[in-house]
């Protein structure tokens, strides 16, 4: 193995592999500004690594790296995609979706919601937030947040009873 740091030689590899990296995850995502992104993500996530970081293979060090980047990206997009449709079919399910008294309880609703994520302790509020607006995994917020995976879980179905109780006193 070389000398120079396995940073410099990740980045060098990351360089030299860019054209081919990026055919990589276009492949999985189809979109130029979206495969633009991933492999700015994926350069930042190689030149932060620690300096003593030993790899053998840097080239298919940082395909890896570019693929998983891509994976996420597409199952953040999933995630997102969903709550989409249960915030859509929360508020806006029917025919005269788009009527005036559709509107003003959507309002409501949305007003109701914010004011019921406003009453719940910050920390709950924060993970919640991270996990379905942010489309962050439990894992992924417990790692952020320096807490466990159960306590991730737990804050995110606390306040999914406390909006489940607020559902229920909602107009239809």
């Amino acid at each position: 193995m070389e000398k120079r740091p396995a940073v410099a030689r990740l980045l060098e590899a990351f360089a030299s592999e860019r054209a081919r990296l990026e055919a990589l995850v276009d492949r999985r995502l189809r979109s130029a500004a979206t495969t633009a992104d991933v492999m700015q993500e994926s350069w930042l996530k190689l030149a932060g690594l620690a300096g003593d970081v030993s790899v053998d293979n840097p080239g298919a060090f940082v395909r890896s790296v570019a693929r998983n980047a891509a994976t996420d990206h597409l199952r953040k997009e999933r995630r997102r995609s969903v709550i989409d449709e249960e915030v859509r079919d929360l508020l806006w399910d029917g025919a005269d979706a788009h009527s005036p008294e559709r509107i003003m309880i959507g309002r409501q609703a949305l007003a109701a919601f914010a004011e019921a994520l406003a009453g719940l302790p910050p920390q709950s509020r924060r993970i919640f937030l991270m996990n379905r607006f942010e489309g962050k995994s439990h894992r992924e917020i417990a790692r952020e947040l320096g807490i466990s995976e159960p306590a991730v879980y737990y804050h995110v179905r606390r306040v999914l009873e406390h909006l489940a109780v607020l559902r229920e006193h909602l107009p239809d």
